[in-house]
């Protein structure tokens, strides 16, 4: 049996990988093991078993380096880990250090052991100064390196060092927006701008774009959570794949312009022009509005500072330029899976209304 380490799977990205790994039956029918770690774990983690494969989780803080072999003990017969970890601090930053050392930690512990395979890391559009200003479009992974520094350049450095004279591979993936349906995963932008758009139709204000016009029409390729999790699963299992790395988006190019009249509709607001506005600083104050209205129909989550990370949404939305990965690599490499970005968006949509997490 295969067994996969999932190490932060308690996010967006890691619930769907952990999803598209039970759903794996490649190659040759073989199934996987599955075990996933998060920092603290909930009253209901711990072993499921049944007809599909097993899937485990253990408490694994990488900012408490003395307690990380202790924690990995017994799972020395992992094949295949997916490093989908982050350090960062309130307001949503991110810092470079601690994410190195956070990885450096977990090599220190995993590199040697004896059936592992493959080693994957999840990065961003970030990689190509994407946060900084204009660049290249579309972004692709022969481009030169930005003359700045990222933990993103200092963890592929350190795993294609550690990776010299082991049997093991690495790929690297590079998503942008990944958008999915998930409880718990706040750094969503498709679930924010649910969530304004309800407020919106509650409180009878049409729904402006919370960005500046800049923003709104600036082109932009997604990733499909779904979609990453497929390419998660091909790229550790298919040779082709190889110390590769890929950027991984739908495969499309469209613009919140483009897409705002069909949003608004959805919840049967009125699309008004863009609003600039600081989203951390004016949502808190809409916190009691969203928990009537979540009383009120029967949704699953009150608190609003759980569903949504209004610093992810203001960084998200302060880029004010083209935002367009090539996916050419990817796609020649023999992943060719594509998403249609504004059928996702209505599909994330209805998803969050059947889970109740936002109102029909």
């Amino acid at each position: 049996m295969r067994q996969a380490l999932v190490v932060g799977g308690s996010g967006l990205v890691g619930g769907h990988l952990i999803a598209a790994l039970a759903a794996d039956r490649s190659p040759a029918g073989e199934p996987w093991r599955i075990v996933s770690t998060r920092r603290r774990l909930v009253a209901s983690a711990g072993c499921a078993g049944g007809a599909g494969p097993v899937h485990a989780e253990v408490a694994l803080d990488l900012e408490a380096p003395a307690t990380v072999a202790q924690r990995l003990q017994g799972l020395e017969a992992t094949t295949h880990l997916f490093f989908l970890a982050r350090t960062w601090r309130a307001g949503y930053v991110i810092e470079r250090e601690s994410n190195v050392t956070a990885l450096a930690t977990l090599l220190d512990v995993v590199q040697d052991w004896p059936r592992l395979r493959h080693v994957q890391l999840v990065h961003g559009l970030k990689w190509y100064g994407s946060a900084d200003g204009p660049f290249p479009v579309p972004a692709r992974e022969s481009d030169p390196r930005p003359d700045r520094p990222h933990f993103y350049y200092d963890q592929r450095d350190l795993i294609a060092t550690r990776r010299a004279g082991r049997r093991w591979s690495f790929t690297t993936l590079r998503p942008h927006c990944v958008s999915g349906i998930g409880v718990g995963s706040p750094s969503n932008i498709i679930l924010g701008m649910a969530v304004i758009a309800a407020l919106c139709r509650e409180q009878g204000r049409p729904l402006a774009f919370p960005g500046t016009a800049a923003s709104f029409a600036a082109r932009l390729t997604y990733t499909g959570a779904d979609l990453l999790a497929q390419a998660m699963v091909w790229a550790a299992t298919d040779e082709r794949a190889r110390d590769q790395d890929f950027n991984v988006a739908n495969g499309d190019v469209f613009s919140w312009r483009d897409v705002w009249p069909g949003f608004a509709a959805r919840f049967g607001v009125e699309p008004a022009p863009p609003s600039p506005r600081r989203l951390a600083d004016e949502m808190p104050a809409q916190a009691e509005a969203w928990r009537a209205l979540a009383q009120r129909e029967g949704l699953s989550e009150p608190a609003l500072e759980r569903l949504v990370d209004w610093h992810f949404m203001d960084a998200s939305l302060a880029l004010q330029w083209d935002q367009v990965m090539s996916v050419e690599h990817l796609h020649r490499h023999g992943f060719r899976t594509t998403v249609d970005t504004p059928r996702m968006i209505h599909d994330l949509i209805a998803g969050y209304r059947r889970m109740r997490v936002l109102p029909s």
